[in-house]
């Protein structure tokens, strides 16, 4: 289940009626771009260099799905008069900078040499983005876990 938190009521969705999954591929994705980055500098080859391409591109494009789908149930919600809470707006913040990052990241190896664009700004860049997509995906699990009390949702402050 799906669970996204507003100030006055819990919206709880059925997995199945969800794109939530692309948003579970950019980590994976940006993973697996990190690992390919550590091969490139570990073996040199330029096939690591475009498979981490290739990998930041797919993990870009599941995320702008991802996100695009979030505008939508957000928008179909806020019509109803529900507002999100400050852990809300601080995920989805998180996760837009991750996809800016990812993007920027992209267009960077895109644009620069094989050698430059990895070491070390592709991999400080991409480390970056991991670790804020963490960060995100905890306070995200905790968001949709963690139950509140009815005092929390009355003054819109759950930090």
């Amino acid at each position: 289940m799906l669970a996204l938190r507003y100030e006055n009521e819990h919206l709880i969705l059925p997995a199945g009626e969800s794109l939530h999954l692309s948003s579970v591929l950019l980590p994976m994705l940006v993973s697996a771009a990190l690992a390919s980055d550590a091969l490139y500098w570990l073996t040199g080859l330029v096939l690591y260099v475009r498979a981490s391409e290739g990998l930041l591109a797919a993990g870009l494009a599941s995320g702008l799905l991802a996100a695009g789908e979030w505008l939508i149930r957000y928008i179909a919600v806020a019509s109803s008069g529900l507002r999100p809470s400050r852990a809300t707006w601080t995920h989805v913040t998180g996760k837009l900078l991750a996809l800016l990052l990812t993007a920027s990241n992209l267009i960077y190896r895109l644009i620069e040499s094989a050698p430059s664009a990895v070491v070390p700004a592709g991999i400080v860049l991409t480390a970056i983005v991991l670790s804020l997509l963490v960060a995100t995906t905890y306070l995200g699990k905790a968001l949709a876990s963690a139950p509140l009390p009815e005092e929390a949702w009355d003054d819109g402050d759950l930090f």
